[in-house]
Formats: structure tokens, sequence, C-alpha cells
């Protein structure tokens, strides 16, 4: 993995490939769950409407979720508000959004089953695209194996604490 890098530079701002495939998933899962209101006869721009506003609730989610349960490192330190520093949970975006549909679907007078069944392949679509974005950050996969579908990552490249004992027993 020597050869793929972490980030491009473009005019001297420094943008995460974890970045480029979050935002390219989200715009995606936009898609998605507007072609499926139209498939269904409803009004599409609604969904572009909800992601706005379920995007916003995802991320202030999954912050809160990652810092109360690392409360102890955060809790004497200003870093708690960047995020590009790392510390998002999916839990907590999941949880914000679906907060975020049920305030929008209330406001709205509408279906709040109706709007999450609509989205749903767009969730799905977003947490598969959410991993790949883990790859190119280096984090968030499995225990050690030495298969031929193993994933190889220099140790160097990852940050200690994301390794289980079980990877750690063996060198990468």
């Amino acid at each position: 993995l020597d050869h793929v890098g972490k980030n491009i530079s473009i005019f001297g701002f420094s943008i995460a490939y974890y970045g480029i495939v979050i935002v390219t998933g989200m715009m995606i899962a936009i898609w998605i769950a507007q072609r499926e209101a139209k498939r269904t006869g409803q009004n599409p721009e609604q969904y572009l409407d909800l992601a706005m506003i379920g995007i916003a609730a995802g991320i202030l989610g999954a912050r809160i979720y990652y810092v109360i349960f690392a409360w102890d490192y955060y809790k004497d330190d200003l870093s708690i508000f960047n995020i590009r520093q790392g510390g998002l949970a999916i839990y907590g975006g999941i949880i914000g959004a679906c907060i975020a549909v049920v305030i929008y679907s209330r406001k709205k007078k509408q279906n709040f089953s109706l709007l999450m069944d609509t989205a749903s392949m767009s969730i799905v679509f977003g947490q598969i695209m959410g991993r790949w974005g883990n790859f190119f950050n280096c984090e968030a996969f499995g225990g050690y194996t030495d298969s031929l579908l193993a994933m190889r990552i220099r140790r160097a490249l990852v940050n200690d604490n994301m390794l289980n004992a079980d990877v750690l027993n063996h060198r990468i």
C-alpha cells in the first residue's frame, strides 16, 4: 500500500481521499433516494432537502457519539470540535440522521416510514462507501489473516490504537 497516498493537494489545501470517497458516496446516495422517490410517485426534491438536514445531523450525531465514548480524552481538550482529526462513529451518525428525519417528517407532515423506506438503500450504500473510505485511511479493518484475499497494510501506516492484540502479535 506504499503507492496509495492519503490525500491530494489542491491550491495548497489538503483533501483526504477518505473525504472524497465519503462525499462521492453522499452524492450517489442522494441520487439513489431521488430515483426511488420518483419511482414511487414522491417528490424527489424532498429527498435533497432531507439529505442536507440528515447529513448535517448525521455528522453532528457521529461526533457526539464518538466523544461520549472517549470522554476521558476530550473532556479538557478543545480538539473536541475538530472533526478533521478523526473521531466519527457511524452509530451516532445514523442516530442523528434518524432524529432529523423524525423532526422533518413531523414538521412537513410526511410519513416517517415512507421517508426511511425510500432512503434505506441510500443508507446501505453510504455504509459501503464509508468502508472504502476506511481503506484509504488505513483504519477500521478486521483481525489478522494470512489468506490469499487479505488486505495487506504496512504497520507504519496504521495508528497503533486501532490494532487489537491478535493483529499486534503478527508482523504486518
